[in-house]
């Protein structure tokens, strides 16, 4: 693709929409990817939240154009997956689930060769992300640890200073300290409101102290994705003592009614609906993300 019609594709697009993922389709024997519809605005952190085998690995690697879709379209910054495929990679970061790096090879090695693959490539962001994760440059990829292999993904995910990062489960198995340390990054990196990230994890608690979206796959099918501040004011769980809330109970916004010896407990996914309609005493109380995702999918995150 010439550098006039990238340009003229990226500036026709909605600047304010990183990447737009429409009708996504891919089919196994024993698992289905079923009409997956997300978009992930500038400026943003979205959490792609699901637990293993729900699909988000599927998703990545079909944006990525590591597997062939059946169906669907995929665009970043306006440009069309695989059409604009090298466009679209140079303004994209990477890591998958495993992290692609040539175990032989030493850090500085890593990024010599993949310099020449970006022309954006900014080697002071490399140099201070270097320092500030203190990721040696002469050991081989095949001495470091899991943390440090996941970091120093990062750091050539972001060398080429992409508008959005999609990263698989970049925090799955690393130490409490390590998981700040690139949640942390991620957070300095939209800074820059025009740039954004999409991280799927099955870590409620990663999800919630950072995210501004939450999308929720399960069983290959996305149970909606919305901004995370509204989406956990119209969930509630709804308490209603014994006896004072049976006409509460009665109402067809309440799901997963249950009895408790002190009276009822329930919840609702519109509660601002609920709360002018529903008669007798009740109270309500904020779910966390982590019970959200609990009661919506039936497993527990971590």
């Amino acid at each position: 693709m010439n550098t006039d019609r990238r340009e003229k594709t990226m500036n026709n697009h909605d600047e304010r929409t990183l990447l737009e993922v429409n009708g996504l389709t891919k089919s196994y024997l024993d698992f289905q990817l079923r009409d997956v519809n997300i978009q992930v605005p500038a400026g943003t952190i979205m959490g792609f939240l699901g637990r293993n085998g729900a699909g988000k690995s599927t998703m990545m690697k079909a944006i990525m154009d590591l597997i062939k879709r059946d169906e669907g379209d995929i665009r970043v910054l306006g440009m069309s997956m695989p059409e604009e495929e090298v466009a679209v990679k140079e303004q994209v970061g990477y890591v998958g689930d495993t992290p692609l790096l040539n175990n032989a090879w030493t850090m500085e090695r890593t990024l010599s060769f993949a310099r020449h693959f970006y022309p954006n490539w900014d080697q002071e962001a490399v140099d201070r992300n270097l320092e500030r994760f203190q990721v040696p440059f002469d050991k081989k990829i095949s001495e470091l640890s899991k943390g440090m292999k996941v970091k120093a993904s990062l750091i050539l995910a972001m060398a080429h200073q992409p508008k959005l990062l999609l990263l698989d489960e970049p925090t799955s198995g690393l130490d409490p300290v390590v998981r700040t340390e690139v949640l942390e990054l991620l957070l300095d990196f939209v800074q820059d409101e025009s740039r954004g990230v999409l991280f799927s994890s099955h870590i409620t608690s990663d999800v919630e102290k950072i995210a501004d979206w939450v999308t929720v796959i399960n069983d290959g099918e996305i149970l909606f994705s919305e901004d995370k501040e509204s989406l956990l004011d119209r969930y509630r769980r709804i308490v209603i003592p014994g006896n004072g809330g049976g006409k509460a109970v009665e109402t067809p916004l309440l799901f997963n009614c249950q009895s408790t010896m002190g009276g009822y407990v329930g919840y609702t996914d519109r509660f601002d609906r609920f709360q002018k309609v529903a008669s007798g005493k009740w109270r309500s109380e904020r779910l966390t993300l982590e019970e959200l995702f609990v009661l919506l999918t039936g497993r527990k995150g971590e």
